[in-house]
């Protein structure tokens, strides 16, 4: 389900184009698939602020990695979520996800 994100970041070299590239996608597949709407656009909203914090700045590769590694944790927890349908597993990942992000914006 979240293979695409996944693939597109790869392919792109998980710089900040390929982040924009990302956010961009996961925008579409939120309106696409409306029942995973919440990842797709939590998704999109920490690919943005990726692009965000990095787009006028050189980005280090120990940073773009520590980033990949994340966002793949991040996007492996939730398809496993949505794989088992267990809707209060799902929403804690979301949440816990979220939450992480969050911390990171402040």
């Amino acid at each position: 389900m979240f293979s695409t994100i996944l693939t597109t970041l790869t392919e792109q070299g998980n710089g900040i184009h390929a982040y924009r590239s990302v956010a961009r996608l996961a925008y579409r597949t939120a309106i696409d698939r409306p029942d995973q709407a919440a990842a797709f656009f939590l998704l999109a909203t920490i690919a943005d602020a990726f692009v965000e914090r990095h787009e006028r700045m050189p980005l280090l590769s120990k940073e773009a990695e520590q980033s990949f590694a994340t966002f793949r944790s991040d996007l492996e927890a939730l398809a496993a979520a949505y794989e088992r349908q267990d809707t209060t597993e799902i929403l804690a990942v979301l949440n816990r996800i979220s939450a992480a992000h969050a911390a990171d914006l402040v």
